[in-house]
């Protein structure tokens, strides 16, 4: 196929992902010829590129199972070669429509996590094969609303207050859990020993509040 002056040789325009063998004798300028072969090299050349895309995920199924999650599921989409993965878009709001990458799973499911409760989440879905090609259409739209947040946190403990100058009392508690996730407190003060009727003076959303203006020599009971 070829006589080359060097010791190396490009064998081009091949079959791709086909065996090829090849062997090598010498000639000097008297055109002498080696009296053996070299040995036999083989090789293959390399498959071509995958640029088929797999194909579109269907069955897109979307179900919440709290407040603050949606599973997702859909059947495996199909490729020449194998898909690697899935790419999960978002959107929020009933008839929504700017979706968002959100999750790159390897399986047929994805669990989305930390939502809002009684809020609507629409999903769609494409696969990916190992040459990043993408399926050229969406999956079917699908939609779920996260479940209502019925549970109520735990309460406040170990309410301390602690007068810190003639007009001001600090309280310190530790924080409450909740299902979904707590947002903050309601504290509620009165004033005078004994006393019953209180109200609510202020929301922080930490573990801590200076109770501030107070009379001289007076003391709240909160």
């Amino acid at each position: 196929i070829a006589t080359p002056t060097t010791t190396s040789y490009s064998d081009t325009g091949l079959t791709a992902s086909t065996n090829y063998s090849y062997r090598v004798k010498a000639v000097d300028a008297a055109t002498n010829v080696s009296v053996n072969y070299s040995t036999v090299a083989s090789t293959a050349t390399q498959a071509p590129p995958d640029t088929t895309p797999p194909g579109d995920v269907t069955g897109l199924a979307a179900t919440a199972v709290s407040a603050t999650q949606i599973n997702l599921s859909w059947p495996a989409a199909t490729d020449n070669v194998g898909v690697t993965g899935y790419r999960v878009e978002r959107c929020q709001g009933a008839g929504c429509s700017t979706f968002v990458q959100i999750a790159t799973p390897t399986t047929t499911s994805y669990s989305d996590t930390g939502l809002t409760a009684s809020t609507n989440y629409s999903y769609r879905v494409k696969a990916v094969d190992a040459a990043t090609n993408v399926s050229v259409n969406f999956s079917n739209v699908a939609t779920a609303t996260t479940q209502a947040d019925t549970t109520a946190p735990t309460a406040p403990s170990a309410l301390a207050a602690t007068g810190v100058s003639s007009t001001q009392i600090n309280l310190s508690w530790t924080a409450s859990t909740d299902n979904v996730g707590v947002t903050g407190y309601q504290v509620e003060r009165c004033q005078g020993i004994g006393c019953s009727t209180f109200v609510q003076i202020a929301a922080p959303t930490g573990t801590t509040f200076g109770d501030t203006g107070l009379t001289v020599g007076t003391s709240p009971c909160s």
